[in-house]
Parts: structure tokens; sequence; C-alpha cells
């Protein structure tokens, strides 16, 4: 392999790591504005100051925004049914094999993966070429979106 080469795939690794890394970010740091909303909730409840009090501020330092949410249908952005959506949906029309979602998505357990990878393509959500899934584009079907409540709290999430 010339330097070139190396050179290559070292920057294509940085990159994907990078990604990875950028949503993961993403995903603690909106968990972190949920934590800080409900401590300062409750420290009003505790402490008996009022309520606007204890909130004053909250946009400035990461309070999750307005606008943004589950909407009527779907799994929030950061269940493991929406991030496996999100990642399939990001890979493009080549798709990833089970395993590299599986490295992408470690906190899931990989039964679960498999299922929900399972219920995507049940449900024309995703489709398998080989041993890569890809994300179906274009409209949802209604039976997929009358589904999503059930779910999103599977009992083997590791």
């Amino acid at each position: 392999m010339s330097d070139g080469d190396m050179l290559a795939s070292t920057l294509t690794d940085i990159r994907r790591r990078l990604a990875d890394l950028g949503s993961e970010y993403e995903r603690v740091s909106e968990e972190l504005a949920k934590l800080r909303l409900a401590e300062r909730s409750l420290a009003a409840i505790v402490e008996g100051t009022p309520l606007p009090e204890a909130l004053s501020g909250m946009e400035g330092d990461g309070a999750p925004r307005t606008g943004r949410g589950r909407g009527s249908r779907g799994p929030r952005a950061n269940s493991a049914k929406g991030r496996l959506r999100a990642l399939l949906e990001s890979a493009g029309p080549t798709g990833l094999s089970q395993a590299e979602i599986a490295r992408r998505l470690p906190d899931v357990a990989p039964n679960t993966l498999a299922s929900y990878i399972s219920v995507m393509v049940s449900n024309n959500e995703a489709q398998r070429k080989g041993d890569f899934v890809t994300a179906v584009t274009g409209p949802r079907p209604a039976a997929a979106e009358a589904s999503e409540d059930e779910d999103e709290t599977p009992s083997d999430d590791a």
C-alpha cells in the first residue's frame, strides 16, 4: 500500500469516526438538556421557588428547543429505531451491512437491531440487498406509522 493510499484510508476512517461521534454528541447533548430541565423543575418543587424563576435562562444553556420531537407519530430521534432509521437514510443507496450497523449503534443489542431491521423490511421502510440493508425513500406506509409506538420500547436494549 502506498503512502497516498494509506493517507486516504486514514482520512476516510477519521471522517467516519467524526460523523459517528457527531451524532452521538448530538444525542447526548439533547439528553443532558432534558436532565437539566428536569433537575431545575424538581428543584423548584422541592425548594418551593416559583417555576418561571427556576427555568429562566434555560434556552441559553442547552434547553430542549421548541418544535422538535416526535410529532404525531414516529420514533423519537434518540430511540434505537429512530437512530437506526437515520443511520440507514444517511448510508445512501449502497446501504450498510448488519455488522456495520451494530458497530455504529453499539448501545443497541444485536437481537434488537435484527428485530427492527426485520420489522422495517416487512413494513417496506427498508429493503435488503444481499448482505446490505438500505432505507426505502418516499412516503412511509400507514401500517408502519401505526406500529411505531409498540416498536419503541424493546425489552432487550443493552
